[in-house]
Protein backbone atom coordinates (compact mmCIF):
# COMPACT_ATOMS: atom_id res chain seq x y z
CA UNK A 1 0.00 0.00 0.00
CA UNK A 2 1.12 3.33 -1.25
CA UNK A 3 -0.10 6.78 -0.24
CA UNK A 4 0.16 9.58 -2.46
CA UNK A 5 -1.06 12.95 -1.48
CA UNK A 6 -2.09 16.20 -3.75
CA UNK A 7 -1.65 19.39 -2.14
CA UNK A 8 -2.21 23.06 -3.57
CA UNK A 9 -0.72 26.00 -1.45
CA UNK A 10 -0.71 29.57 -1.54
CA UNK A 11 0.92 31.84 0.68
CA UNK A 12 1.77 29.41 4.22
CA UNK A 13 5.31 30.18 4.53
CA UNK A 14 4.75 29.91 8.75
CA UNK A 15 3.07 26.06 8.70
CA UNK A 16 4.34 24.40 5.16
CA UNK A 17 7.65 23.06 6.43
CA UNK A 18 5.97 21.61 9.51
CA UNK A 19 2.89 20.02 7.50
CA UNK A 20 4.97 18.69 5.04
CA UNK A 21 7.48 17.22 7.32
CA UNK A 22 5.00 15.71 9.61
CA UNK A 23 3.39 14.33 6.01
CA UNK A 24 6.35 12.77 5.01
CA UNK A 25 6.34 10.02 7.93
CA UNK A 26 3.48 8.26 6.99
CA UNK A 27 3.04 9.08 2.86
CA UNK A 28 5.14 7.39 0.11
CA UNK A 29 4.99 11.14 -2.16
CA UNK A 30 3.22 14.57 -1.99
CA UNK A 31 2.58 16.50 -4.78
CA UNK A 32 2.43 19.95 -4.74
CA UNK A 33 1.40 22.73 -6.87
CA UNK A 34 2.14 26.43 -5.47
CA UNK A 35 -0.52 28.62 -6.57
CA UNK A 36 1.35 31.78 -6.76
CA UNK A 37 2.92 32.51 -3.39
CA UNK A 38 4.94 35.61 -2.87
CA UNK A 39 5.51 35.31 0.79
CA UNK A 40 8.21 32.95 0.91
CA UNK A 41 6.74 29.83 0.40
CA UNK A 42 7.81 28.75 -2.71
CA UNK A 43 11.55 28.86 -1.74
CA UNK A 44 10.70 26.75 1.43
CA UNK A 45 9.06 24.17 -0.86
CA UNK A 46 12.06 24.05 -2.97
CA UNK A 47 14.35 23.83 -0.30
CA UNK A 48 12.41 20.82 1.50
CA UNK A 49 12.40 19.05 -1.92
CA UNK A 50 16.07 19.14 -3.01
CA UNK A 51 16.52 17.04 0.14
CA UNK A 52 13.33 14.89 0.64
CA UNK A 53 12.92 12.54 -2.30
CA UNK A 54 9.47 11.89 -1.94
CA UNK A 55 8.20 15.84 -2.36
CA UNK A 56 7.55 16.51 -6.08
CA UNK A 57 7.09 19.97 -6.89
CA UNK A 58 4.48 19.75 -9.89
CA UNK A 59 4.97 23.91 -10.57
CA UNK A 60 3.85 27.05 -9.78
CA UNK A 61 0.20 28.15 -10.93
CA UNK A 62 -0.82 31.80 -10.81
CA UNK A 63 -4.26 33.54 -10.92
CA UNK A 64 -7.42 32.11 -8.35
CA UNK A 65 -7.51 29.44 -6.64
CA UNK A 66 -9.86 26.30 -8.62
CA UNK A 67 -11.06 23.24 -6.69
CA UNK A 68 -10.32 21.45 -10.38
CA UNK A 69 -5.97 22.31 -9.69
CA UNK A 70 -5.96 19.11 -7.34
CA UNK A 71 -8.21 17.35 -10.51
CA UNK A 72 -5.79 18.30 -12.93
CA UNK A 73 -2.63 16.95 -11.17
CA UNK A 74 -4.19 13.88 -10.42
CA UNK A 75 -5.02 13.51 -14.14
CA UNK A 76 -1.13 13.62 -14.82
CA UNK A 77 -0.21 11.16 -12.25
CA UNK A 78 -2.74 8.99 -11.32
CA UNK A 79 -1.42 6.17 -13.31
CA UNK A 80 1.59 5.65 -11.24
CA UNK A 81 -1.42 3.82 -8.59
CA UNK A 82 -2.48 0.52 -8.44
CA UNK A 83 -5.38 -0.60 -6.58
CA UNK A 84 -3.85 -1.03 -3.37
CA UNK A 85 -3.27 2.60 -2.94
CA UNK A 86 -5.07 5.63 -1.65
CA UNK A 87 -5.21 9.26 -2.62
CA UNK A 88 -4.92 12.33 0.24
CA UNK A 89 -6.29 15.50 -0.07
CA UNK A 90 -3.98 17.05 2.02
CA UNK A 91 -4.44 21.07 3.06
CA UNK A 92 -0.92 22.87 3.90
CA UNK A 93 -2.11 23.67 7.32
CA UNK A 94 -3.63 20.54 8.75
CA UNK A 95 -1.45 17.79 10.59
CA UNK A 96 -2.77 14.09 11.70
CA UNK A 97 -2.85 12.81 14.95
CA UNK A 98 -3.95 9.32 14.12
CA UNK A 99 -1.42 7.83 11.94
CA UNK A 100 -2.77 7.56 8.25
CA UNK A 101 -0.60 4.22 7.32
CA UNK A 102 -2.05 2.30 10.47
CA UNK A 103 -5.33 3.87 9.72
CA UNK A 104 -6.18 3.12 6.06
CA UNK A 105 -4.42 -0.99 6.32
CA UNK A 106 -6.84 -1.47 8.78
CA UNK A 107 -10.49 -0.11 6.66
CA UNK A 108 -11.81 -2.50 5.16
CA UNK A 109 -11.74 -3.76 1.18
CA UNK A 110 -15.47 -2.61 0.56
CA UNK A 111 -14.93 0.99 1.69
CA UNK A 112 -13.05 3.75 -0.41
CA UNK A 113 -13.72 7.04 0.97
CA UNK A 114 -12.55 8.15 4.44
CA UNK A 115 -13.44 11.78 5.96
CA UNK A 116 -11.85 13.71 8.84
CA UNK A 117 -13.00 14.30 12.03
CA UNK A 118 -11.09 17.90 12.22
CA UNK A 119 -10.11 19.78 14.97
CA UNK A 120 -10.22 23.58 13.85
CA UNK A 121 -7.76 25.23 15.86
CA UNK A 122 -8.36 28.88 16.61
CA UNK A 123 -6.27 32.14 17.33
CA UNK A 124 -8.20 33.43 20.97
CA UNK A 125 -8.15 36.36 23.36
CA UNK A 126 -5.39 34.47 25.49
CA UNK A 127 -3.17 33.73 22.20
CA UNK A 128 -3.62 37.29 21.47
CA UNK A 129 -2.39 38.52 24.41
CA UNK A 130 1.12 36.56 24.83
CA UNK A 131 1.28 37.25 21.00
CA UNK A 132 1.01 41.01 22.07
CA UNK A 133 3.72 40.81 24.67
CA UNK A 134 6.76 39.22 22.18
CA UNK A 135 5.29 38.51 18.66
CA UNK A 136 8.68 37.53 17.28
CA UNK A 137 8.72 35.16 20.06
CA UNK A 138 5.26 33.43 20.06
CA UNK A 139 6.01 32.96 15.78
CA UNK A 140 8.89 31.39 16.54
CA UNK A 141 7.70 28.40 18.04
CA UNK A 142 5.43 25.47 16.07
CA UNK A 143 2.72 25.61 15.49
CA UNK A 144 1.52 22.94 17.16
CA UNK A 145 2.70 24.37 20.77
CA UNK A 146 1.51 28.00 20.18
CA UNK A 147 -2.17 26.78 19.36
CA UNK A 148 -3.87 25.22 21.95
CA UNK A 149 -7.35 25.86 21.76
CA UNK A 150 -9.68 24.33 19.51
CA UNK A 151 -13.12 22.49 18.70
CA UNK A 152 -14.13 19.14 16.68
CA UNK A 153 -16.21 20.69 14.64
CA UNK A 154 -16.01 19.62 10.76
CA UNK A 155 -15.15 16.93 8.75
CA UNK A 156 -14.36 16.27 4.91
CA UNK A 157 -13.46 13.75 2.68
CA UNK A 158 -9.13 13.16 3.18
CA UNK A 159 -8.29 9.75 1.76
CA UNK A 160 -9.85 8.09 -1.53
CA UNK A 161 -9.13 4.32 -2.31
CA UNK A 162 -7.67 3.92 -6.00
CA UNK A 163 -9.19 2.58 -8.58
CA UNK A 164 -8.86 2.81 -12.77
CA UNK A 165 -12.40 4.40 -12.88
CA UNK A 166 -11.41 6.89 -10.64
CA UNK A 167 -12.43 10.54 -11.36
CA UNK A 168 -11.11 13.10 -8.90
CA UNK A 169 -13.82 15.99 -9.29
CA UNK A 170 -13.41 19.70 -7.33
CA UNK A 171 -14.05 17.86 -4.19
CA UNK A 172 -13.83 13.84 -3.83
CA UNK A 173 -17.21 13.41 -3.93
CA UNK A 174 -17.75 9.46 -2.50
CA UNK A 175 -20.42 8.00 -4.65
CA UNK A 176 -17.75 7.65 -7.59
CA UNK A 177 -15.22 5.98 -5.27
CA UNK A 178 -16.76 3.06 -3.12
CA UNK A 179 -18.34 3.23 0.49
CA UNK A 180 -17.29 5.74 3.27
CA UNK A 181 -15.71 4.19 5.94
CA UNK A 182 -17.67 4.09 9.20
CA UNK A 183 -14.38 6.00 11.07
CA UNK A 184 -13.34 9.09 11.13
CA UNK A 185 -9.36 9.68 10.77
CA UNK A 186 -8.23 12.40 13.24
CA UNK A 187 -6.55 15.84 12.16
CA UNK A 188 -5.51 19.20 13.86
CA UNK A 189 -6.42 22.32 11.41
CA UNK A 190 -4.57 25.13 11.80
CA UNK A 191 -6.17 27.55 9.97
CA UNK A 192 -5.83 31.23 11.92
CA UNK A 193 -2.32 31.37 13.44
CA UNK A 194 -1.55 35.19 13.92
CA UNK A 195 -2.80 38.45 13.10
CA UNK A 196 -0.41 39.05 9.79
CA UNK A 197 -1.61 35.78 8.38
CA UNK A 198 -5.02 35.39 8.94
CA UNK A 199 -5.31 38.99 7.29
CA UNK A 200 -3.03 37.74 4.54
CA UNK A 201 -5.58 34.98 4.29
CA UNK A 202 -8.82 36.99 4.05
CA UNK A 203 -7.31 39.05 1.48
CA UNK A 204 -6.72 35.97 -0.87
CA UNK A 205 -10.47 34.33 -0.12
CA UNK A 206 -12.53 37.56 0.30
CA UNK A 207 -12.48 38.01 -3.46
CA UNK A 208 -13.83 33.90 -3.85
CA UNK A 209 -17.20 34.38 -1.73
CA UNK A 210 -18.21 31.19 -4.22
CA UNK A 211 -15.50 28.75 -2.88
CA UNK A 212 -14.97 30.41 0.64
CA UNK A 213 -18.10 31.86 1.94
CA UNK A 214 -16.75 31.43 5.18
CA UNK A 215 -14.37 34.00 5.16
CA UNK A 216 -16.58 36.56 3.30
CA UNK A 217 -18.49 37.15 6.71
CA UNK A 218 -17.25 38.87 10.11
CA UNK A 219 -19.10 36.03 11.98
CA UNK A 220 -16.55 32.74 12.53
CA UNK A 221 -18.67 29.56 11.04
CA UNK A 222 -19.09 27.80 14.58
CA UNK A 223 -21.79 25.93 15.77
CA UNK A 224 -24.11 26.86 18.10
CA UNK A 225 -25.26 24.20 20.71
CA UNK A 226 -27.83 22.15 20.03
CA UNK A 227 -26.99 23.04 16.17
CA UNK A 228 -26.52 19.58 15.25
CA UNK A 229 -24.87 18.16 12.20
CA UNK A 230 -26.81 20.66 9.67
CA UNK A 231 -25.25 23.71 11.78
CA UNK A 232 -22.79 24.71 8.88
CA UNK A 233 -25.96 25.15 6.55
CA UNK A 234 -28.40 27.40 9.41
CA UNK A 235 -24.78 29.53 9.63
CA UNK A 236 -24.82 30.39 6.07
CA UNK A 237 -28.53 31.40 5.80
CA UNK A 238 -28.27 33.53 8.62
CA UNK A 239 -25.11 35.26 8.54
CA UNK A 240 -24.77 38.20 5.92
CA UNK A 241 -21.60 38.25 3.79
CA UNK A 242 -19.53 41.72 5.27
CA UNK A 243 -15.98 42.05 5.00
CA UNK A 244 -14.15 40.70 7.60
CA UNK A 245 -10.24 41.66 9.14
CA UNK A 246 -8.29 39.36 11.59
CA UNK A 247 -9.93 40.95 14.65
CA UNK A 248 -12.83 39.33 13.55
CA UNK A 249 -11.11 35.58 13.51
CA UNK A 250 -10.14 36.16 17.32
CA UNK A 251 -12.14 33.36 18.94
CA UNK A 252 -13.06 33.09 23.04
CA UNK A 253 -10.85 30.84 24.30
CA UNK A 254 -13.76 30.14 26.81
CA UNK A 255 -15.31 28.29 24.27
CA UNK A 256 -12.73 25.82 22.96
CA UNK A 257 -11.35 22.55 24.25
CA UNK A 258 -7.72 22.78 25.22
CA UNK A 259 -5.05 20.93 24.06
CA UNK A 260 -2.53 19.83 26.46
CA UNK A 261 -0.47 18.31 24.59
CA UNK A 262 -1.14 14.56 26.42
CA UNK A 263 -3.24 13.23 23.36
CA UNK A 264 -6.22 13.52 24.75
CA UNK A 265 -8.70 15.24 22.77
CA UNK A 266 -12.22 16.11 22.91
CA UNK A 267 -14.25 14.07 19.76
CA UNK A 268 -17.66 15.73 19.17
CA UNK A 269 -19.33 14.01 17.15
CA UNK A 270 -22.68 15.95 17.19
CA UNK A 271 -20.95 19.17 15.74
CA UNK A 272 -19.80 17.30 12.51
CA UNK A 273 -21.53 16.89 9.38
CA UNK A 274 -23.12 12.93 9.42
CA UNK A 275 -21.78 10.39 7.62
CA UNK A 276 -24.24 9.28 4.86
CA UNK A 277 -25.88 6.56 6.13
CA UNK A 278 -25.18 3.07 4.76
CA UNK A 279 -27.80 2.43 2.66
CA UNK A 280 -28.20 5.38 0.58
CA UNK A 281 -24.34 5.14 0.28
CA UNK A 282 -24.95 2.31 -1.61
CA UNK A 283 -27.74 3.29 -3.64
CA UNK A 284 -25.87 6.17 -4.49
CA UNK A 285 -23.32 5.10 -5.66
CA UNK A 286 -24.93 2.78 -7.96
CA UNK A 287 -26.91 5.50 -9.32
CA UNK A 288 -23.67 7.40 -10.11
CA UNK A 289 -21.95 4.55 -11.71
CA UNK A 290 -24.33 4.88 -14.81
CA UNK A 291 -25.51 8.15 -16.72
CA UNK A 292 -28.91 7.43 -16.48
CA UNK A 293 -28.65 6.99 -13.02
CA UNK A 294 -26.80 10.21 -12.21
CA UNK A 295 -29.36 12.34 -14.34
CA UNK A 296 -32.36 10.74 -12.32
CA UNK A 297 -30.48 11.69 -8.78
CA UNK A 298 -29.16 14.89 -10.11
CA UNK A 299 -32.98 16.81 -9.20
CA UNK A 300 -32.94 15.01 -6.09
CA UNK A 301 -29.42 16.40 -4.85
CA UNK A 302 -30.78 19.58 -6.09
CA UNK A 303 -34.33 19.52 -3.86
CA UNK A 304 -31.74 18.58 -0.75
CA UNK A 305 -29.93 21.51 -1.42
CA UNK A 306 -33.02 24.00 -1.47
CA UNK A 307 -34.16 22.07 1.67
CA UNK A 308 -30.66 23.08 3.70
Amino acid sequence: MRIICICVVRDEVDVIAETLRAAMRWSDRILVLDNGSTDGTWEVLQDLSSSHPALHLVGREGGIFREEMRGEIFARFGSEATSDDWWCRLDADEMYVDDPREFLARVPIGFGFVRSATLNFYFTDRDLAEYTRNPTAWLARPVHERLRYYQNNWSEGRFVRHRPDLRWLGHIWPPNRGRIHRERILLKHFQYRSPEQIARRLAIRQPQPGIFRHESSRSLAVPRPGEGHDWVFAWMKRTPMEPATWEHRVREAALCDYDAGDGRLVVREELMPALPRPALDVIRATLQASRIGALLLRPYLAWRHRRR
